[in-house]
């Protein structure tokens, strides 16, 4: 059965911004790639520009065609922005993008572990109060927040590390709302790692992604069907709370005790070492890898994802410990998934922090389309009523 013809209409008008997303598009193009015909493509446009949406822009051929130029257009680079906060025990980092995603502007500042709640959500909204004052004039459609621990309707919910007093229970989206008088989305960091990753990392390529923190702190997230998966109460993920699987230990860098008397050393030390070609520090990261691949089995045989990532601080060491680590995993899973460490880094969160912000707000356009009797402008409130 054939949708009602506004309704058809409306779809024909996301299907086209989406695709030009991606970049400046002719009219041909658009056409092909919506499967609409040319005439309706060139009223699609027309009514996306009127509404502030697209904009034709000058774009050079890489292979000059006889004739008059085709007309290229893209998104409107007035059509808005995003807002993406980390914020985590030791630094806050806020990323702006345009609709597209590309950046616009970063900041990043350390924080003292020991740093009150209110300070560091004092500290967290005067940075991004700089990364937004420093991008052009556009509309903010969203700021999404990431936090370790369980972040659930808006609220850290649990918290189960060490350091960031009184940040349990911090109503994060309602807080950062109020000070910067726009929509706010939260989840937890791991979750943002992983959406960061298969976004524009290491498994771009891949809808179903476990992202594993090798941090001071020890987590797991994951993508389903290119979406985090949140689980009850935003606490997918939570395995570090068995203690079968001496993910603790791992914060407390016990985890190689036997082998230094029982003090292992701070990891960071132990990859210096290692690197410096010491036995005993080789050693002890085969024992990281092995309870580190040990958890990550346990969410690999649950989610039975395409791909892990490693990430975190830890990750550019990953040379040293993913070998054991993958042979490991290989052992524990019948079906092992590919493996490999991260290429964002530290900006895997907040990188996933931005396309959470951008499909908060296509799901709004399609929830418009299927619901409304109109297609929002470029004015959040057109979306956000």
């Amino acid at each position: 059965m054939k949708a009602p013809r506004r309704i058809q209409r409306r779809a024909n008008m996301s299907a086209v911004l989406r695709h030009c997303l991606s970049g400046p598009q002719t009219l041909a193009d658009i056409a092909a790639s919506t499967g609409i015909t040319r005439p309706a493509a060139e009223s699609v446009v027309t009514d996306l520009i009127e509404l502030g949406w697209l904009a034709e822009t000058a774009v050079t051929p890489r292979t000059p065609r006889p004739g008059r130029p085709a007309t290229y257009v893209g998104l409107n680079p007035h059509a808005g922005r995003v807002l993406s906060l980390d914020i985590g025990a030791h630094h806050v980092t806020a990323v702006t993008a345009d609709l597209t995603g590309a950046t616009l502007a970063r900041e990043r500042i350390e924080l003292a572990e020991d740093l009150p709640a209110r300070g560091r959500l004092d500290r967290s909204i005067q940075l991004a109060q700089q990364a937004l004052a420093r991008t052009p004039e556009a509309p903010l459609w969203t700021c999404t927040v990431a936090s370790p621990g369980v972040v659930h309707d808006g609220c850290v919910a649990y918290f189960g590390g060490d350091g960031m007093p009184g940040w349990q229970g911090m109503q994060l989206e309602s807080a950062i709302s109020a000070a910067l008088q726009t929509r706010v989305r939260s989840a937890g960091d791991c979750a943002l790692g992983a959406r960061g990753e298969s976004w524009k990392g290491a498994a771009a390529a891949f809808d179903d992604v476990v992202f594993i923190l090798a941090g001071r702190r020890t987590g797991a997230a994951s993508v389903i069907n290119g979406r985090v998966h949140e689980g009850l109460r935003g606490a997918a993920g939570l395995i570090g709370e068995l203690p079968q699987l001496r993910w603790r230990e791992l914060e407390d860098e016990t985890f190689a005790d036997a082998l230094y008397d029982g003090q292992t050393p701070r990891r960071e030390d132990l990859f210096t070492a290692a690197r410096a070609g010491e036995q005993r520090a080789l050693a002890a990261l085969d024992e990281y890898a092995e309870v580190l691949a040990t958890g990550t089995a346990a969410m690999v045989l649950a989610v039975a994802p395409q791909m892990v990532i490693v990430g975190g601080v830890f990750s550019v060491h990953a040379d040293l410990f993913l070998p054991r680590f993958t042979r490991r995993l290989g052992e524990l899973c019948p079906f092992p998934p590919q493996v490999a460490a991260s290429r964002l880094g530290d900006d895997a969160v907040v990188i996933g922090g931005v396309r959470l912000a951008l499909d908060d707000i296509l799901d709004g356009i399609d929830t418009i389309v299927r619901e409304a009797d109109f297609f929002p402008s470029t004015s959040p409130a057109s979306l956000w009523q």
